[in-house]
């Protein structure tokens, strides 16, 4: 099943042709207490893919 959650960091291990792959998300906020716009905020499952890493599959 597709997930509905688009994810445009082409770097992180999760990302499936523009998909969440994880089983959940953490998104948090960033520097002070008000977010105003998406700069104010990260997604803190976000996981690094080296460039020699290959998808698990199985």
């Amino acid at each position: 099943m597709p997930s509905a959650v688009r994810c445009m960091v082409e770097d992180c291990v999760y990302n499936e042709k523009l998909h969440c792959s994880a089983a959940s998300i953490l998104v948090k906020k960033i520097g002070n207490e008000i977010v105003g716009t998406e700069r104010g905020t990260c997604c803190d499952t976000f996981s690094y893919q080296s460039p020699d890493h290959k998808p698990d599959h199985s």
